[in-house]
């Protein structure tokens, strides 16, 4: 009998684990149905019901009758915790109470015996309905089944003895059976429930002659279930081809290799740019810088132009740039003529309004750098063509304020 219990303990967690399997970095799934987490489709089961103890001897005995039912009218209560796996396996844990009344001694029957009984029970369960018709959460009618183990006891005492209450007997005992459930709303279902307990022939706490008689627990219950988790009902999943998602992946990562590369090259193409732009502007300084330490007075022609470059969408001046404007403030002021600033906007980049805005910025920015060095405001006035014309052939060329 242990051999027997052990095993359909063993079979009730292996299947639970079987259920809850999983594939490495994937939700739970079983059968096209996602696992929900432990908290989820949890339930509590109540019933009441009828019963009968149905009696087998072992050997012929002139007190014991043939095999038959010794009562089939003793109530019984059902209580169960139960949770779904999935919307096929699921297990509970559940408790019983009852009693009966048998005996032989039809002419006297206060010579009868009272059984009283109680147990609790680990069960595992297979809702066929969904496993054959697959799963529908609204169905009216789902059929289930279950088989565990458990533990009970049960005591006796003849109706004719007030004091003599007798001892209990313990047993391991194997309930198995179906549900009838009839779906009243998501949260509630009507459940009638079938059981046979089996267990060893001393539960009923008959001994005669020496020997047992043999039988099993039958009852019949119903009763209402309650769903009472916040998630009380199974998601679909629909498997990915996972191919898809590589394939995809590998090209993103081919893209952005490219992109990576492209970028290097615009980068190197900048650094050169850089480099031709930081010469130009070395050879204007030193060129200024002759013509002042030449002459006092700088001898002005009307070609004299000056170009100030500005990074990409700044019109702020850079140090460099200051410098070459404080020389190009000393020409002005010493042609006693009139010069114009003239601001740009790159036109590959940004809008025409922003460019706008961006080409007077620039020009402003040089009209004040003139002016805090000395030049007189009579002598010098703004312009700005945004991004409409470009006076060089370069879009970095162009972001740029002259000074003509």
């Amino acid at each position: 009998m242990k051999k027997l219990v052990m095993t359909l303990a063993l079979m009730l967690v292996a299947g639970t684990m079987f259920a809850q399997e999983v594939e490495k970095g994937s939700k739970q799934r079983w059968r096209n149905f996602e696992t929900n987490r432990f908290v989820d489709n949890w339930e509590l089961s109540v019933g009441a019901g009828i019963g009968g103890y149905y009696v087998t001897p072992f050997e012929s005995d002139a007190n014991y009758p043939d095999e038959k039912f010794q009562n089939f009218t003793f109530p019984t209560i059902d209580l169960a915790l139960g949770k779904w796996i999935t919307p096929i396996l699921g297990a509970r844990l559940g408790g019983y109470y009852g009693n009966y009344v048998y005996g032989y001694d039809v002419d006297n029957k206060d010579n009868n015996h009272k059984v009283n009984y109680w147990g609790i029970h680990l069960d595992g369960m297979v809702n066929f309905t969904n496993w054959i018709c697959r799963y529908k959460a609204d169905r009216f009618f789902n059929l289930i089944g279950f088989a565990g183990v458990g533990y009970a006891q049960s005591k006796q005492k003849e109706l004719n003895e007030v004091e003599n209450e007798g001892t209990w007997e313990k047993e391991i005992v194997c309930p198995v059976g179906l549900i009838a459930r009839f779906r009243l709303c998501d949260a509630w279902t009507f459940n009638v429930e079938l059981r046979d307990q089996i267990s060893r022939p001393s539960f009923d706490n008959q001994i005669q002659n020496g020997k047992f008689a043999n039988g099993n627990l039958l009852s019949a219950t119903a009763g209402f279930t309650w769903k009472f988790s916040k998630v009380r009902n199974f998601n679909t999943y629909t498997p990915i081809d996972k191919s898809l998602y590589d394939n995809r992946i590998s090209a993103l990562e081919r893209d952005l290799q490219a992109a990576q590369d492209q970028n290097s090259e615009y980068q190197k193409q900048i650094e050169r740019y850089k480099k031709q732009l930081n010469d130009k502007e070395r050879e204007l300084q030193e060129a200024l810088r002759n013509a002042a330490k030449t002459s006092p007075v700088v001898s002005v022609n009307d070609d004299v132009t000056l170009s100030i470059f500005f990074p990409l969408g700044s019109s702020e001046i850079s140090d460099k740039n200051e410098i070459n404007i404080k020389y190009m403030a000393d020409v002005i002021k010493a042609s006693k003529k009139s010069y114009t600033i003239t601001g740009y906007a790159d036109a590959s980049t940004g809008s025409e309004n922003r460019n706008m805005e961006l080409s007077q910025q620039r020009a402003e920015a040089v009209y004040n750098a003139l002016l805090n060095a000395g030049v007189d405001k009579s002598q010098i006035k703004v312009d700005y063509k945004g991004c409409s014309v470009q006076p060089f052939d370069k879009d970095y060329l162009n972001r740029v304020a002259i000074i003509k």
